[in-house]
């Protein structure tokens, strides 16, 4: 069975995403790498108008797939994105035919896993690899409100647009409770006008995130900034977490008095799962969906600096399996598969659950065990590899019983770095097998 790419995504996961993703009516989600690339597009809206690009491919540049006067207006956003920071505009072309609305944030992976790819900070945490747009075409929308609302009088036509924004659009008073809403507000959130009004957007936020723009809320009420964007995440009426993207800014009076905040608000729920989907497919092993081989030496580097700095004791262990290639010969990659998917989750079973499993790549598996000493590290290969021979697997005419050989090497202050370590106990994996395969040729 030949090994799949240590970091690339499952394609076959990745097409049901991108299915049922593609039967959204209006919207387009786009991921994007950080050379503003195509990586993943989903969606049908845009690609039924004339004045977009019919095809969204992988690698292909965005600015391909958009009128130079809208790209002129979206690449910032999309470069903000690289930078962590999330964005929602309304972008229109400059004859105002054509309107999109885009919401533009982040694409994060956690961790040093990702250093090695040159990626840049996040202001949340974790390393930015690229971002995610979520596209709305508006034009049909913005021609109809023109037209319908623009010749009656002011007032209404100002409350009509509020209430049948596409955005959740709301006022709080400087309690933070809602004096007005509109109806996307209410649908976003499950909840009627009648429950909101009154009640305070604080109460269903989640709780980790309920008080995580206090400092931007104080500047915006001392006039150090004018508006300010944060994510959250809150409970809808159902109970549901969800994820919301919140522009919020300030109304004041004639003396400068603050009076409400205004807040628009809208559901990034789903581009939070897409996201979330994303960095699992590109940090995990597609075929046992252990952790691959970069995220697994992330976790190593972390091991090694803190036996270094702080004395931790830890070992590492590399598992082998015996004559895999025999069994791809003879039984087929299908029947390999289930092998090394079948000792995936033996190996999970037994391991505790601080221990760290990874698939390095073809038939070679790692554990990396924190707070243990040698002679304990020694009872677990023993332990694994009776576990191992345990394991068996359905090749049709017959049963396949595994067996692996292990090595292992201890981690402690002394150790130079994660790529020794490793090395250290790839040759003891070696080794081990060497002298399995010389004790079944004595008689």
């Amino acid at each position: 069975m030949s090994a799949s790419p240590h970091d690339a995504l499952d394609e076959r996961q990745a097409a049901h995403s991108a299915a049922a993703l593609r039967e959204l009516p209006e919207a387009l989600i786009l991921v994007f790498d950080d050379e503003l690339r195509f990586v993943l597009s989903a969606g049908q809206a845009l690609a039924r108008s004339e004045r977009f690009s019919a095809t969204f491919r992988a690698g292909q540049p965005i600015a391909d797939a958009f009128p130079a006067d809208l790209w002129r207006l979206m690449e910032p956003l999309c470069r903000s994105a690289l930078h962590g920071e999330t964005r929602s505009r309304e972008l229109w072309s400059t004859d105002a035919r054509h309107g999109l609305m885009v919401d533009i944030g982040p694409l994060r992976a956690n961790g040093p896993a990702v250093r090695a790819l040159g990626a840049a900070s996040s202001p949340q945490g974790g390393l930015v690899t690229g971002g995610v747009a979520v596209v709305l075409d508006v034009s049909a929308r913005r021609r109809a409100e023109d037209g319908g609302l623009a010749a009656r009088h002011p007032h209404e036509h100002l409350a009509q647009v509020f209430d049948h924004a596409p955005i959740g659009m709301g006022l709080l008073d400087q309690d933070g409770r809602w004096v007005l809403v509109n109806h996307a507000l209410c649908d976003i959130t499950g909840y009627t006008a009648a429950e909101l009004i009154g009640s305070r957007f604080h109460d269903v936020a989640h709780p980790k995130d309920a008080d995580n723009d206090v400092a931007q809320r104080r500047q915006l009420l001392y006039g150090e900034i004018a508006a300010y964007e944060t994510e959250k995440r809150y409970f809808n009426a159902a109970g549901e977490s969800m994820s919301a993207l919140l522009a919020i800014s300030l109304v004041r009076d004639r003396d400068g008095a603050p009076l409400h905040f205004i807040v628009q608000l809208q559901d990034i729920s789903e581009r939070k799962r897409l996201e979330e989907r994303l960095r699992h497919l590109a940090d995990h092993d597609p075929l046992t969906g252990l952790r691959n081989r970069r995220l697994f030496e992330a976790d190593l580097e972390l091991q090694v600096g803190r036996c270094q700095r702080y004395g931790e004791s830890a070992a590492l262990l590399v598992i082998d399996l015996d004559g895999f290639k025999a069994v791809n010969d003879r039984h087929g990659h299908g029947v390999g598969d289930d092998a090394l998917r079948a000792l995936a989750r033996t190996l999970t079973r037994r391991l505790r659950a601080t221990d760290l499993l990874a698939r390095l790549g073809g038939d070679e598996f790692a554990v990396l065990l924190p707070h243990i000493d040698a002679p304990s590290a020694q009872r677990v290969v023993a332990d694994l590899t009776r576990v191992i021979a345990t394991c068996t697997v359905d090749a049709g005419d017959t049963v396949l019983h595994l067996s692996g050989s292990i090595g292992f090497t201890l981690i402690d202050r002394e150790a130079r770095d994660d790529e020794q370590i490793l090395a250290e106990a790839d040759r003891a994996m070696y080794a081990a097998k060497r002298a399995k395969a010389l004790g079944a040729q004595v008689p």
